[in-house]
């Protein structure tokens, strides 16, 4: 059924028209309001999306090659959480447009249920963004943007793939815009047998198959010169089952159903500036467990209204307020919790200002208000100072915290009602410099988390979540660019490297699954209308148990991938090509008894109109 949707959907869309190029709205009370303007002390990573097409579409794969976060992946396809400078999944805030969309049961976000496809861009802001953008943004947040442009005419754009495993996926997008109306329009579906020979073995990852189905529709309209009405709109329908190591185990699977659509108006005119968003989200899974009894199963929904105002005031060119009031509600009930509700009120106030033209500075505060437990009062303050034109340096210093979950409080048996928010207070400070062509950036950061929340054994042998351990996790990022072109050549490489120390405060213990290294490195060639692509990741040493035994380490591995393409540009551009992951067929796991495939292919086919 879901296939057949997306054929309908590629059908009605399937017309020849003409590539247009993008540019932002250029408005300059606006952008004192947009998250890039907001993050002055800390550093933003901006994946565009000609750069996501070039990987797999699950959101797990374009981070993981373009940013320092480490990704717990449960085998390919399967639940992928983060650890953003050492932190939990549960403590990466990610946002759709400026909607929080982390878990309500869980308070993490599944990377593999997240399509990367039929965003302008993904933005990654590291370190903390609590006051500005609610719970969980601790060691990071992700932002997912639709950025809506006028006066563009068509735009129709086809990707395809074919790979190993039975691994097909297909994207579509199409857009258009005069000057008052534009609209967005597409989808992605992706299906693999995901059945992946292990090493030195006649087993394969049995019971892996999984298919994601995503739509999205998003429009704008300016009602005026002054204001403009905006729709988006995605639904995301996903199953897989989960793999087993031996036959004999019992064969489960999981579904996802998840509903987001959100309404935003905003006003610019002089000096001041308005916007207003109200949003519903809903998120609903269904456990198998086992596959071959379809009667026996675990169910749950969450839903969430969310209500957001703020207004911005620009008295000169030198300074910029805003303040801003947030109302979200939220439900939840199923098999494991019978009802549950909960609401959030915040007031957030934000200034920045110009103290020279090279020096900038920001400060923000958050007052938070909900019934289940006392919220701390969150801050921000962060600078820029641009040295010369060469060099410049950033800090930032915050405090931020991560709200229980609905599992935390209400799973039966075990929830707890008396638990904390945990609170963070995290200092940053960078160095970056540019010249021509190089670019280099340095950054240190110190972060301690107080009241924890863990789930360990009580009473009885029952796991409950408790306020525990205090935490920190320190460390050094740096990045490098070089960008240039010889003869007919066009040369591109960059580099992540990240270290990171997450320490238990109490046991000295490091952190499980929290790698100290990670580097990431990417040449990027092109030579008249070929593109070759190598890319490695080279990911350190983990713990798999809180007492660090070397014994059920898992070991430092390297993987590297490459890509070949011819692109052609005459009546339409048309791009064919082909791409090699795991080129040395390194034998790794990145969670305990959970392996990885080995060397893979896929060709792949995109088109624009």
């Amino acid at each position: 059924m879901r296939q057949f949707l997306f054929l309908i959907l590629l059908f009605l869309l399937g017309y020849a028209v003409q590539a247009q190029k993008r540019e932002l709205l250029d408005s300059v009370v606006l952008k004192a309001s947009n998250i890039r303007t907001q993050s002055v002390g800390q550093n933003i990573v901006e994946i565009k999306s000609s750069e996501i097409k070039k990987y797999r579409p699950q959101l797990t794969d374009v981070l993981n090659f373009e940013t320092p976060i480490f990704f717990k992946e449960n085998g390919l396809g399967m639940v992928s959480s983060p650890s953003f400078r050492g932190t939990t999944a549960q403590q990466t805030a990610v946002l759709w447009n400026g909607i929080n969309v982390n878990s309500t049961f869980l308070g993490q976000v599944d990377f593999n249920t997240l399509s990367a496809h039929g965003y302008s861009d993904i933005l990654v802001r590291s370190g903390g963004g609590s006051a500005q953008l609610g719970s969980g943004a601790i060691g990071g947040s992700i932002l997912l943007q639709n950025q809506l442009d006028f006066e563009k005419g068509h735009q129709l754009s086809l990707n395809s793939s074919l790979g190993s495993f039975a691994t097909f996926n297909q994207s579509l997008d199409y857009q258009w815009s005069n000057q008052k109306i534009s609209a967005q329009v597409g989808g992605n579906y992706v299906q693999s047998e995901n059945d992946y020979p292990f090493f030195n073995s006649n087993a394969k990852n049995e019971n892996a198959a999984f298919d994601h189905l995503n739509l999205y529709l998003n429009a704008s309209v300016k009602l005026n010169n002054f204001h403009k009405l905006t729709f988006y709109s995605t639904a995301f329908n996903g199953e897989r089952h989960f793999p087993i190591l031996e036959s004999t185990q019992i064969r489960t699977k999981y579904q996802d159903e998840n509903y987001k659509s959100q309404l935003a108006w905003e006003y610019v005119k002089g000096k001041w500036s308005a916007k207003a968003r109200g949003a519903y989200l809903q998120e609903k899974y269904t456990y198998f467990q086992n596959i071959e009894r379809p009667n026996l199963k675990d169910h749950g929904t969450a839903k969430s209204l969310v209500s957001i105002l703020q207004t911005g005031f620009k008295p000169n060119k030198n300074l910029y307020t805003e303040v801003r009031l947030n109302l979200r509600k939220d439900w939840a009930e199923g098999t494991a919790i019978s009802a549950a509700s909960r609401q959030i009120s915040k007031a957030h106030l934000f200034l920045k200002q110009h103290l020279t033209s090279n020096w900038i500075y920001q400060a923000q505060v958050s007052l938070q208000h909900t019934e289940d437990f006392n919220m701390p009062i969150l801050y921000q303050i962060g600078t820029n100072l641009q040295l010369n034109k060469n060099h410049s340096l950033k800090a930032s210093f915050s405090k931020n915290y991560r709200i229980p979950t609905f599992n935390d409080l209400f799973w039966p048996g075990a929830g707890n009602l008396d638990l904390k928010p945990e609170t963070s207070r995290q200092f940053e400070a960078s160095y970056s410099f540019k010249r021509k062509r190089w670019q280099f950036g340095l950054t240190g950061y110190n972060i301690k988390i107080s009241d924890m929340i863990r789930w360990l054994p009580a009473e009885a042998s029952i796991w409950k979540p408790l306020n525990t351990h205090k935490v920190r996790t320190r460390g050094i990022e740096g990045n490098a660019a070089y960008k240039t072109t010889f003869k007919k050549f066009e040369v591109q490489v960059k580099s992540i490297y990240a270290f990171t120390e997450a320490t238990n405060l109490e046991t000295r213990n490091t952190l499980i699954y929290v790698p100290k290294h990670k580097l990431t490195a990417k040449l990027d060639l092109i030579y008249k209308n070929w593109n070759f692509i190598a890319q490695t990741i080279y990911t350190g040493k983990v713990y798999t148990q809180t007492n660090n035994n070397e014994k059920t380490a898992l070991k430092a591995y390297p993987i590297a991938q490459t890509s070949l393409s011819y692109t052609s540009s005459n009546t339409f551009n048309w791009e064919l090509g082909a791409r090699v992951r795991n080129l040395s067929n390194e034998n790794y796991f990145v969670v305990n008894y959970k392996p990885m495939p080995g060397r893979n292919f896929e060709l792949f086919f995109n088109l624009i109109l």
